[in-house]
């Protein structure tokens, strides 16, 4: 007796290996029998003619730590069919939290209208099972969320016993269900650290089977050298290495993708366990703060704000803007102004949807002081979507064997909080865009190498046993798709909108959606 079966459907099964016709049924959580024909009782049968059914997709990287925490539903995901995403990521997890970066995490959950009432790993973990989420969840412990814990947000560097509180952290945070440690050296506090600071983390991940998950300290001007360091970091702690949203960012840069290929490749050569993972976009998504230079981000995002209160400030910064612009477009990785549109900005709802040109225009003001001012009143936190990357060098990524696919978004909700944003469309349509139209339109992969970039090869990365497969005795994490119609419909102006062509997801056993529609079913799990 089944719990589900799948009939005359074509199963993509996740290791690449060409689709073939076969039924699948479920019972529990788990897939019970695969074959052309499967006989048998089920209480519920669902007619698969004319979908593929593929494993449920797999997202690397995800900022849905508190998001989940407001809708466990996972709209914006488990409709794309994604039924497991990673979250901890670019230095900033949830937990654990000690010292200053109780306060800057709080201040986070502050605008998504949430308190911070745990402090540990476990704890936190704890408010995602109870009451549960649509999808499951690997948990990585941040970076910066660490030093901040430990040393605050200043430019410093840890003295030895400092080192070995951060140590412990990390590894307390592994032995409470963390899966490994996430850097975001492109941000304050990250930025400070040296390279042997993240080694010795690492070496302690290493130590209990976990991964080394980064956002490098550069993606556009130095970012060949921000590759070999997290290289360099892998090799000296014996890690796997994750490179987080992998591009070639800012527009004097865009001839460096080569290069950039040619040194994933020599690393695989000389053994390091390499991945990387991509959005199919060539627009990102960060804090507006992120332009400055690195000494104005020291403190927080609170004192980053209160830092612009000050005109002697304001013109130190305005200074070196006019004699290191080439410095503020590497860290920006803008050309102009009009790249560069605000997502969110909790004290101005006025100014979302707008570039920073639009704004500056109908302020009279410059661009440099309007941007100084949207600092100011949000207290450090707009964000923004900057128009930073080729197209042509998204698809040379894309078809690179050690890319697979990850939104960098989060789990959100045209509804409530959670859609009150002009978010980046990759939160509602990575996957389906991938496949509608690299796979389908542009030919760019076929379906199974696009179905095994979503699943497999990440499952594997961060030590998920079966899971990102579909055959007998795996999970019953699934997908089905409609290969000739499956698309994305969020766009830049227009990102709250779910996608097309997914009309059924299976999480653990459990039909989550079904016929394009959330059942509200929350049978994810803590992995």
């Amino acid at each position: 007796m089944f719990d589900i079966l799948l009939k005359d459907g074509y199963v993509v099964d996740g290791t690449g290996k060409p689709a073939f016709k076969a039924d699948v049924g479920i019972a529990g959580d788990r897939i019970a029998a695969m074959a052309e024909r499967v006989e048998g009782e089920a209480a519920r049968t669902i007619d698969a003619r004319g979908l593929h059914v593929a494993p449920g997709f797999i997202d690397p990287h995800t900022h849905s730590d508190l998001p989940l925490l407001v809708d466990p539903m996972a709209q914006s995901k488990i409709r794309q069919g994604v039924t497991t995403e990673t979250i901890g990521h670019c230095g900033f997890s949830p937990a654990p939290l000690e010292g200053a970066a109780v306060e800057e995490t709080s201040a986070r959950a502050k605008a998504l209208g949430l308190d911070v009432t745990w402090r540990s790993m476990a704890e936190y973990l704890d408010r995602l099972r109870s009451p549960g989420t649509a999808l499951n969840v690997v948990a990585l412990v941040g970076h910066n969320t660490v030093r901040g814990s430990v040393l605050g947000y200043d430019d410093v560097q840890p003295s030895p016993e400092q080192q070995t509180r951060m140590e412990q952290i990390v590894s307390e945070a592994m032995e409470q269900g963390a899966r490994g440690i996430s850097t975001g050296l492109f941000y304050p506090p990250g930025f400070y650290a040296q390279t042997k600071e993240v080694i010795g983390l690492a070496r302690v991940v290493a130590r209990q089977g976990g991964i080394y998950d980064s956002h490098i300290r550069s993606e556009s001007d130095r970012l060949l050298d921000a590759v070999a360091e997290a290289i360099e970091i892998g090799q000296q702690a014996d890690v796997r290495v994750e490179i987080s949203h992998l591009k070639v960012a800012g527009y004097r840069n865009w001839d460096d993708v080569d290069r950039l290929v040619a040194l994933l490749e020599d690393a695989q050569v000389r053994g390091v366990r390499l991945g990387c993972d991509q959005y199919p976009y060539s627009a990102s998504n960060s804090w507006l703060a992120c332009m400055l230079p690195y000494w104005a981000q020291a403190g927080g995002a609170k004192a980053v704000a209160d830092r612009l209160r000050h005109s002697r400030v304001r013109a130190q910064l305005r200074q070196d803007w006019e004699e290191n612009r080439a410095e503020w477009e590497n860290r920006g990785q803008h050309r102009d102004w009009r790249d560069i549109v605000v997502s969110s900005c909790d004290a101005r709802p006025d100014v979302l949807g707008k570039n920073m040109a639009e704004i500056a225009e109908a302020e009279g003001k410059d661009p440099l002081e309007a941007a100084f001012d949207l600092i100011l009143d949000s207290e450090g936190q707009v964000g923004c979507v900057w128009f930073d990357q080729l197209e042509d060098n998204v698809q040379t990524l894309m078809r690179h064997p050690t890319v697979v696919v990850g939104s960098d978004g989060s789990t959100l909700s045209p509804h409530g909080v959670l859609g009150q944003r002009q978010v980046h469309p990759r939160s509602y349509g990575t996957f389906p865009r991938v496949l509608g139209r690299y796979v389908r339109e542009e030919k760019l992969l076929s379906l199974e190498e696009a179905v095994k970039k979503m699943t497999s090869v990440t499952a594997e990365r961060f030590g998920l046993t079966d899971r990102g497969v579909v055959r007998q005795g795996a999970y019953a994490d699934l997908v089905l798709l409609d290969a000739n119609t499956v698309a994305d419909r969020a766009t830049f102006t227009d990102p709250h909108q779910y996608p097309d062509g997914i009309p059924y997801v299976i999480v653990n056993g459990e039909i989550a959606v079904e016929e394009g529609e959330h059942t509200a079913a929350l049978a994810g799990r803590v992995l």
